[in-house]
């Protein structure tokens, strides 16, 4: 590992390669090699409204369904995530693209072994960041965001997927992401439609 280039770990929408290859090029997210990993003493949760999120309005028509995925330190909590060597051109792209986000350097385990690998990088929201709600009635995540995210987690395994499920939370960090939307979850497996309505 050169000093330019750093261990970083995605838990959300770059869990899925088609989106990571938006941000730095698809040839180079093809040329990644992936490696499923686990944070501990992180909770994963859906509590960060980016400004330049539009909502979907799919389940209610108030314009609550624009969050994005975060973490958070929790003594006891884990998340699962896809480890990958990004450079230095990686990392501007991405720091772009993660702007609501600090980069902070964190130990991460092997998914499978559970054997510790050593330190990753991670972005996470300062926790005192305006950009914050706690209010699941004033926030939900964004559809596309969902669908990403799940859709790359099954892709990993089903083992891989039943953690991400497991471990990913709402805005107040208490209720199971999978378990508000659990009469959705065929319609959150449909990567393509929502590949094309993103697509520019």
């Amino acid at each position: 590992m050169t000093e330019n280039k750093v261990i970083l770990t995605g838990y959300g929408t770059l869990l899925l390669q088609e989106s990571l290859g938006n941000t730095i090029g698809r040839d180079g997210a093809e040329a990644k090699k992936y490696k499923p990993i686990i944070i501990k003493n992180y909770k994963r949760l859906f509590n960060l409204l980016p400004d330049h999120y539009v909502a979907d309005n799919r389940l209610f028509q108030d314009n609550r369904e624009k969050g994005a995925a975060n973490i958070e330190a929790s003594e006891g909590a884990a998340f699962n995530g896809l480890c990958f060597e990004a450079d230095a051109a990686d990392l501007e792209n991405l720091d772009k693209r993660e702007r609501y986000y600090k980069r902070s350097s964190i130990p991460y385990f092997d998914f499978y072994s559970k054997q510790e690998l050593g330190i990753c990088h991670v972005y996470e929201s300062p926790p005192d960041a305006t950009w914050l709600q706690r209010d699941c009635s004033k926030l939900l995540p964004l559809w596309r965001d969902i669908v990403y995210a799940r859709v790359g987690a099954y892709r990993i395994g089903e083992a891989f997927g039943k953690m991400y499920d497991a471990t990913t939370f709402l805005a107040d960090g208490k209720t199971l992401l999978v378990d508000y939307y659990k009469d959705w979850l065929k319609p959150l497996a449909d990567l393509e439609s929502v590949l094309l309505q993103y697509k520019k």
